[in-house]
């Protein structure tokens, strides 16, 4: 059995985790793919083994090599050539002046011989990007990642379904046209188009711009440092009419490539000698420094940072949480004379923990829960923001039931069509925005509690009931996006009403993770909405796992291509938040664009290094600060701060355009980010004379109609069932001396003035 030792981690792949590792006995480097089959769905477990069916079925110098596979310990390990260069990605991201055309020529002709073979057996690769074309120190071309690639059966030389990446999709799939193997060839010529002008051929900020980009668009010319002859070879691989697009057969016997092609095969044959004889793997054992931890092996010593980065891997935190669920007891419990279902003991946490990670004392363990509840992993059942080793209790996300605020009603026939319920959640949300919120300088401001004693309001609590016979898979792709975006906002506002608005990290957490409608046969919560279905699943801000598992039905509605304008719809009742609009599916994209448009003049400032410098000079440095989403989700806007300004380019006003642009082609820039500002986005009510606000204040006759703070609710609630609006606070005490006729405070003795009481009527 062969023994690996884990290097680093490489990053996450299509199914799993990818690492980089050393094979003990000798000190050769391998790529593993790792993905916990026993935690996926079918259909995730089949498209890993058609990679490796896949890969197993390929023997080329071009293609990243095949070592074999094994299971460990529920883990599926499948063993890959190493690339040591990387990825022509980071190639490119490296790159400060343009490739020579010698260079380019070499990655063209060996990317030309790879796809050769693979069609030569019938395989489309329908990924192909600069991410997945990966580079040795030598200069070799590895081509890789084959998740997504499609056998053709023999009685078809077509596949219908419409993947991959879309700055690499060609026009037919835009158009949801059938394809072959000219598909790939388009992507042939993104990637060569890429590697002579360090830009993407079709770029658009959005997704349905970047498709008409690609259908109808022109790409900027290729420079004419570069032959012509290479030129047109590119263009012709991006003729938009697959028909006019040439054969790999073709673009090989072109004379210019030909020669290069002769000259990489005889380079590649006198290094044949140089590479070890290729090995096979059929079982193994991955050594980590927490498994040596764990074994008490030798090499066991490394630090509780170490052990925690490596438990905090995505697939490897979820099924460590898996097994915390699963070992510590977790009951109904009381404490302090109040009963708590469903938790579990702080001190029996740090026990697990120091167990289970062989972690050097209790205060890493600490750390480490402190660290996870942070991220909402659990929560303190009263809302304390600091983790305690001791009698405290705490409950799983997993294990809360949410808030489900329009279940008043319980619906189980379905009277409206969900276009229907769609379109009466404009209106009424439409209703509610026009009548309780104001724009100020400084953004939305909403009246909390003149929406909460509306009338308009009481009669939205029952509509959203209709909300259970909800049916998604009847509404079109813009319907579904701008039903997410106004149900988010909707949530937000309901929740403020009913719950009150969070005021620390940990009541955030509950809030947003917690807070629910349910909509149709599910319960969304509102991260679910934002980042399971709108973001496409990814992980919420500083969190280490995604909000649907792989196999949580829901995931079937998420967004598959995120488009980061709809950050700038979502209003999550803070000042920091962009303006309140109720969102049509018919103008889905020029709302998306005004919005972005309107937070992005509001957010982003800029100013020079010297006043007296121009800012279009080469000299000057440009210090930009931008709003925090931007921190949070950067990946989400490019791949470099550069990518980042330059999606922002086109929603600025075109002095700031002008700026930036200068700054960013002299790479004389620097960025800093805001802090988030959770203040609540409230309209501020004045406060009545002291005299009056004492004098009409009734006093409670019993305990019973004094207000109480539910603590396993986070609500202001009372026992007589009354609420006072959110934000208002109880009244101070009066002066010991009481007041005067005119208000003012007296010494203490003295009678206090006290007028007639207005006689009042009960409606």
């Amino acid at each position: 059995m062969e023994k690996f030792e884990k290097i680093k981690s490489l990053g996450r792949g299509a199914q799993g985790s990818v690492i980089l590792v050393k094979r003990k006995s000798d000190g050769s480097r391998f790529v593993l793919k790792r993905m916990f089959i026993e935690d996926q769905a079918p259909e995730d477990q089949a498209e890993v083994m058609n990679e490796i069916k896949v890969l197993a079925s390929l023997a080329h110098p071009n293609i990243i090599g095949y070592y074999g596979s094994f299971i460990e310990d529920g883990v599926l390990n499948v063993v890959m050539e190493y690339a040591d260069n990387g990825s022509l990605f980071q190639l490119i991201q490296k790159c400060r002046q343009p490739f020579s055309e010698e260079q380019v020529l070499s990655f063209f002709a060996q990317l030309l011989l790879s796809l050769e073979h693979l069609h030569n057996k019938k395989i489309l690769h329908r990924d192909l990007k600069t991410k997945n074309v990966f580079v040795t120190k030598k200069g070799q071309i590895k081509l890789g990642d084959f998740g997504l690639s499609k056998v053709l059966g023999s009685q078809t030389s077509f596949a219908h379904s419409a993947v991959g990446t879309p700055y690499y999709l060609s026009p037919e799939l835009c158009e949801g046209h059938p394809y072959n193997q000219k598909s790939d060839i388009w992507a042939v010529g993104c990637i060569m188009y890429e590697l002579t002008t360090f830009k993407h051929a079709f770029d658009a900020t959005n997704l349905p711009a970047l498709v008409m980009s690609i259908v109808q668009g022109k790409y900027n010319p290729i420079s004419h440092q570069y032959s012509e002859e290479l030129r047109s070879a590119i263009e012709m691989c991006l003729q938009k009419n697959p028909g006019s697009r040439p054969s790999i057969e073709s673009l090989l016997e072109m004379p210019f490539i030909k020669r290069q092609v002769e000259r990489e095969q005889m380079k590649w044959e006198s290094l044949k000698g140089d590479d070890p004889t290729k090995p096979y793997f059929s079982s193994g054992v991955v050594e980590t420094p927490l498994s040596n931890r764990q074994g008490g092996s030798p090499g066991g010593q490394a630090s509780a940072q170490v052990i925690l980065s490596e438990v905090e891997e995505e697939l490897q935190f979820e099924k460590l949480v898996v097994r915390m669920r699963q070992n510590l007891d977790i009951s109904d419990k009381v404490l302090n004379r109040i009963p708590y279902f469903k938790t579990f003991r702080g001190s029996h946490c740090v026990d697990y923990l120091v167990n289970h990670l062989n972690l050097h004392n209790r205060e890493d363990a600490v750390s480490a829960a402190q660290r996870w509840m942070d991220v909402g992993v659990f929560y303190h059942v009263n809302r304390n923001d600091v983790f305690e080793d001791g009698d405290a209790l705490y409950r799983f996300k997993e294990d809360e039931v949410g808030s489900i605020l329009n279940m008043k009603m319980p619906k189980h026939t379905k009277q409206k069509s969900s276009v229907d319920i769609d379109q009466e959640l404009r209106s009424r949300l439409s209703n509610l925005v026009s009548r309780y919120t104001a724009e100020t300088r400084t953004g939305t401001i909403v009246d909390y509690e003149g929406l909460a004693l509306s009338q308009e309001f009481k009669d939205f609590t029952v509509f959203v009931c209709e909300l259970q016979t909800f049916d998604m898979s009847e509404l079109s792709f813009s319907e579904r996006v701008t039903f997410f975006i106004n149900i988010y906002n909707a949530l937000i506002l309901h929740g403020f009403v009913v719950l009150g608005p969070p005021t620390t990290l940990c009541q955030r957490l509950h809030f947003y993770n917690h807070t629910c409608y349910r909509i149709g046969k599910q319960v969304y919560a509102l991260n679910d909405i934002e980042h399971g279905i709108l973001r496409g699943n990814q992980k919420p801000h500083i969190s280490f796992r995604r909000v649907f598992s792989s196999i949580d039905p829901r995931v079937k509605n998420a967004i598959v291509v995120w488009d980061p304008r709809i950050y700038f719809c979502l209003v999550r009742g803070t000042k920091s938040c962009p303006k309140l609009k109720i969102y049509n599916p018919e103008e889905l994209d020029e709302m998306l664009n005004q919005a972005t448009r309107e937070f992005c003049s509001k957010h982003i400032s800029y100013q020079t290094t010297s006043k007296s410098a121009n800012p279009l000079s080469s000299k000057a440095t440009v210090q930009i600060m931008l709003h925090a989403i931007f921190d949070w989700y950067r990946d989400d806007f490019g791949s470099s701060e550069g990518h980042l300004l330059k999606w922002l380019l086109p929603f600025l006003p075109n002095t700031r355009q002008k700026t930036l642009l200068a700054a960013i082609d002299n790479e004389s820039f620097t960025i800093r980010y805001s802090s988030f500002d959770w203040g609540l986005n409230k309209k501020q009510v004045m406060a009545p004379p002291m005299s009056m606000a004492f004098n009409s204040m009734p006093r409670p006759q019993s305990v019973e109609h004094a207000y109480s703070y539910d603590e396993e609710r986070m609500s202001l609630s009372s026992a007589s069932g009354k609420r006072p609006p959110p934000g208002v606070s109880p009244p101070p005490c009066p002066p010991p001396g009481g007041l005067s006729k005119d208000g003012v405070p007296l010494p203490p003795g003295t009678p206090p003035f006290r007028p007639q009481r207005p006689v009042t009527k009960r409606l």
